[in-house]
């Protein structure tokens, strides 16, 4: 009963959040006069679009009639409407971030089975690669962006006799250490960006800077802490431990986590993998952005894209929508965007990469052997 109510609370949130964001974006094209009336800093006219928004030959037809041409008297703004945007893709940006993000898939998968390696597991970089796409494909339709994980963590198990929990746990140690190296990156960038006194020129990023820095934080005394031997004698946690309830399954979650600290050069060259990956990442969101005419810089995308992929994994909505598409516009609009583009790019970014290369996971598993025939998923590659 606890986890029924549990689930509808999370669709309950799903749905909220969706329903916010559908009444956020604007489908009609916009041109903003900032400071028209006394009482808003700004007023729009609204009408449509004629040929490209983005270049100097597009025609804006407002809804009374009048129409405009670029160029625009000083401080006029083009907003174009979520149709109008999606339309404006451009193919060749489009292309360079698909290829972008196949890159960082081929690069996890490998990270992965590294650390599969580590802790004993016997999978070969084509299962490991063939068992990630099995889990974009079912990112869709489980909560958070990360629901395909468990999938993930389940199948990697069939057919062990040895190190199921070791197995199972790779698949959160993989997703923590991306997020890890996705938490530097931000963390970095911010850091720039504090220096240059930008903080305070953004709304809400001085609290994004202090949650990201406290994040990191914790995480890297967290670790070190657990893995520590000296220090959890110190602390006592292994007496903790040894008092909790459940003695058989702590012991082998203990086990599947601290095998690593018996193979830090695994440890350190997964982060160390990391950080091109999730560049990688990066470079694939801003260069859809770019094919949107989304007008954000790089460094700004690498502020937003690290700490919106870490909100989207928690397990809030299904495969994480409206949660992104959320952040997203807000993050977009805050940095002198607008949420209609920040919601657009999120989308197509979404369809791509989660949906796109998750149907291309559905067909690996629907054509697996190993589905079709009930055999394990791992073992030695022949």
């Amino acid at each position: 009963m606890k986890s029924i109510i549990i689930g509808v609370i999370k669709i309950a949130i799903a749905v909220g959040l969706v329903w916010f964001v559908v009444n956020q974006i604007e489908t009609t094209d916009r041109i903003e006069l900032p400071g028209a009336t006394e009482e808003a800093s700004s007023t729009y006219l609204t009408g449509e679009f004629e040929g490209d928004w983005r270049s100097d030959s597009w025609l804006f037809t407002s809804d009374d009639g009048v129409e405009y041409r670029p160029p625009l008297a000083e401080g006029w703004r083009v907003l174009p409407g979520f149709f109008t945007a999606v339309k404006s893709l451009t193919l060749s940006w489009y292309l360079l971030g698909i290829l972008l993000w196949t890159f960082l898939l081929l690069i996890a998968a490998f990270r992965w089975q590294l650390l599969l390696k580590a802790a004993a597991v016997p999978v070969g970089y084509r299962q490991a690669l063939k068992l990630s796409f099995i889990g974009y494909f079912f990112n869709n339709v489980m909560l958070g962006s990360t629901g395909g994980d468990l999938i993930r963590a389940v199948m990697v198990t069939r057919g062990l006799e040895r190190n199921r929990w070791r197995a199972a746990l790779s698949v959160i140690v993989d997703r923590l250490i991306g997020l890890f190296a996705l938490m530097i990156i931000a963390a970095c960038v911010l850091g720039v960006f504090w220096y240059l006194q930008r903080i305070s020129s953004v709304r809400g990023l001085r609290q994004v800077t202090q949650i990201v820095f406290a994040l990191l934080f914790l995480a890297i005394i967290g670790a070190s802490i657990y893995l520590s031997r000296r220090a959890r004698a110190k602390l006592g946690l292994d007496w903790i431990l040894a008092r909790l309830p459940a003695q058989k399954i702590i012991h082998k979650l203990d086990d599947a986590i601290t095998v690593y600290r018996d193979h830090k050069g695994t440890v350190l060259a997964s982060v160390a993998m990391s950080i091109p990956l999730q560049l990688s990442g990066i470079f694939s969101f801003w260069v859809i952005g770019e094919a949107l005419g989304a007008g954000l810089t790089l460094g700004e995308n690498f502020v937003i894209f690290p700490v919106v992929q870490t909100v989207s994994a928690l397990p809030l909505a299904p495969a994480g929508w409206g949660v992104g598409e959320s952040l997203y516009g807000w993050f977009f609009e805050s940095f002198g965007s607008s949420f209609t583009l920040g919601v657009a790019v999120s989308v197509i970014f979404r369809l791509t990469t989660q949906v796109g290369f998750g149907l291309i996971g559905g067909l690996t598993w629907v054509a697996s052997r190993e589905r079709r025939q009930g055999l394990p998923i791992t073992g030695e590659e022949q």
